[in-house]
């Protein structure tokens, strides 16, 4: 057992975030120390994570590119770009 200080605010943001992950915090402090103690390192990012309606947004798109759909390119030209921007297709 491990008994850290840690403001109560800081640790609810970790918790939910957590469970909004669909992970414990146990589990997310605990694979942060498994990785802290192979690599020797310590690094500190802000990776950003898409609310539903983004997300469900990207897969769209995702789908569309995997079957082929709603596709344009590759262009020679900025003028071809362009002549396909402004085509009804």
């Amino acid at each position: 057992m491990l008994s850290i200080k840690i403001e109560k605010s800081l640790k609810d943001q970790a918790r939910k975030t957590a469970q909004a992950l669909g992970v414990s915090l146990n589990a997310v402090i605990n694979q942060y120390i498994k990785e802290f103690i192979d690599a020797r390192e310590i690094s500190f990012a802000d990776h950003p994570f898409p609310n539903q309606k983004t997300q469900k947004i990207l897969n769209k798109i995702s789908a569309d590119i995997k079957a082929g759909k709603n596709l344009a390119g590759p262009f020679n030209t900025a003028a071809d770009m362009i002549k396909s921007l402004k085509s009804d297709k």
